[in-house]
């Protein structure tokens, strides 16, 4: 006689399922929470206000002369030594891992702002930096591109319409360049000009500045040779830059505008690293600015004459600190005979 069982036979294997579904929706709601909280907080954070301080700062030196790059430009650049040598007031603007869309925002909304504008503007660059897509952003820095944009019509601002110029969207580009209020970390600034942007003082400046030049002294990097970059012919990538933009600001601030490329790291046989798709590009860039009256300077001829060697630089592109003073010299040298000898390279 058999008896009846009152229960339902336990199913091992559909609880097994069933726990293993329960797990991984867990650990999606988890991923999903980890990645769109903090997003949604940085979204709804208040965009900083424009810094007026830089361009009072700016207006105050009462420049001669503009710098303006990233942290290439400051182990090469000393303005105040390059004040003495020639006489003239220099300014640097240098603020380490910039590319153009900053260098547009400064000059529109900074250098553009002061109502004595330097006579000469530099910009420094290395390889093609100078016409990379505008897609490029160089190093993420929201909290620095809101303090160099006006938030309404009368400035340089991210807005965008549907009547747009080119031009127009090429400013609207930032929008998706630099996400507003996404961070507000801090890029490292480069000079005393640049702490007005950063939010740092003299003092954090100095120690920072100490900081990332004793440690870039005593690097041994001898045998590294980084390769300079290249992304495409000039004429395919021109279009789609910052640079058409840069020049109709500089004109309409009213200075001349110089551009200056500096050179990678020379070879270890003291032959310039420069491949010859890069010269091919670079001869294009020559031209190009030549016929839009715009001065064009290329440093590789530093490591061709020996001014330059391998040994200055501390990696592929920056020079050791101790030979910043030996650069300002060769550049003050050419700023001084460029009347008598206009578009030579130093």
């Amino acid at each position: 006689m058999h008896q009846q069982s009152d229960g339902v036979e336990p199913t091992t294997s559909a609880n097994k399922a069933t726990k293993h579904r329960s797990s991984a929706l867990m650990l999606i709601g988890m991923v999903f929470i980890v990645l769109t909280i903090p997003a949604a907080f940085g979204r709804i954070q208040a965009p900083e206000p424009f810094d007026q301080s830089s361009v009072d700062d700016l207006q105050s030196s009462a420049p001669d002369t503009v710098f303006i790059g990233n942290s290439l430009l400051e182990t090469r650049i000393d303005p105040d030594y390059l004040n003495e040598l020639t006489g003239d007031t220099a300014v640097s603007l240098a603020v380490e891992g910039t590319a153009p869309g900053v260098w547009l925002l400064q000059l529109e909304n900074v250098v553009g702002g002061i109502n004595n504008p330097p006579s000469e503007i530099f910009i420094f660059f290395h390889d093609d930096l100078i016409t990379r897509h505008i897609e490029f952003t160089g190093s993420e820095d929201s909290s620095l591109v809101e303090r160099l944009t006006h938030s309404n019509i009368s400035g340089y601002s991210l807005r965008s319409s549907k009547d747009q110029s080119f031009a127009d969207k090429l400013k609207s580009k930032f929008i998706s360049i630099y996400p507003i209020a996404n961070s507000n970390q801090k890029s490292q600034p480069i000079n005393s000009v640049g702490t007005a942007l950063v939010g740092y003082s003299d003092q954090e400046l100095t120690e920072i500045t100490d900081s990332t030049f004793s440690f870039a002294n005593i690097r041994d990097q001898a045998a590294i040779i980084q390769q300079p970059k290249f992304h495409g012919n000039f004429d395919d990538v021109i279009d789609d830059s910052f640079l058409p933009e840069l020049m109709r600001v500089i004109d309409v601030i009213g200075a001349n505008l110089t551009i200056v490329r500096v050179a990678a790291r020379p070879n270890t046989d003291g032959s310039p690293n420069e491949p010859d798709s890069l010269a091919r590009y670079t001869n294009d860039l020559s031209r190009y600015l030549a016929a839009n009256g715009i001065q064009y300077i290329d440093m590789i001829g530093h490591a061709e004459s020996g001014d330059i060697d391998a040994a200055m630089y501390y990696d592929g592109y920056h020079l050791k600190n101790r030979f910043r003073q030996h650069y300002t010299e060769l550049f003050a040298e050419w700023m001084l005979g460029s009347n008598n000898n206009k578009g030579a390279i130093p």
